[in-house]
């Protein structure tokens, strides 16, 4: 029985990352996924695991229209609002831009990162401020409780400073 059950989830497991289906494999729009997987920011070799998993479905895949959808979508999703976007969220790049005008795509991709990695000091700082507030209320010697005063008011400088910033950052979204 357990043996039974360990197979099962390794299958569901082992399916779970096949790209697409088998009934979506025999139905699917090659055109139009390409399309889709290019404005996801898939990078080209998305191809090779739509054709694995369909392999194991016993169906082919249209690369040719699959590729020429992926070039019309990419084009959608290479651009500076998404780049920001994508970093913003901390999301991977996949190398899609590849072909067309990376360097761009990468500055602004950067930019939203920082947006990303000041947002998570700002949380962070805002985390340490709510410990040392709690501490503060447990604090029992006067030493004790200035020395956490002066920390909240060290924290509280750099979280104005961190929103500050993130303000700047966020001001720059660019939105074309």
């Amino acid at each position: 029985m357990k043996n039974t059950l360990l197979l099962t989830l390794v299958l569901a497991g082992l399916a779970g990352c096949a790209t697409l289906t088998p009934d979506q494999c025999k139905t699917a729009d090659w055109l139009d996924l390409g399309r889709r997987d290019g404005q996801r920011g898939y990078s080209p070799d998305r191809i090779a695991e739509h054709s694995e998993a369909c392999s194991k479905a016993g169906v082919g895949v249209n690369a040719a229209l699959w590729r020429q959808g992926w070039r019309e979508g990419v084009r959608s999703y290479c651009v500076p609002r998404v780049a920001w976007r994508e970093g913003a969220a901390n999301n991977s790049y996949n190398g899609a831009c590849h072909d067309l005008d990376e360097p761009n795509f990468l500055r602004w991709y950067r930019l939203g990162q920082d947006v990303y990695k000041t947002r998570q000091q700002r949380d962070s700082t805002r985390s340490e401020m709510n410990r040392t507030e709690n501490e503060l209320k447990k604090a029992e010697k006067d030493e004790d409780r200035k020395r956490l005063r002066e920390k909240l008011r060290q924290l509280d400088s750099e979280q104005s400073r961190l929103r500050r910033l993130l303000e700047t950052l966020e001001a720059g979204e660019p939105r074309n």
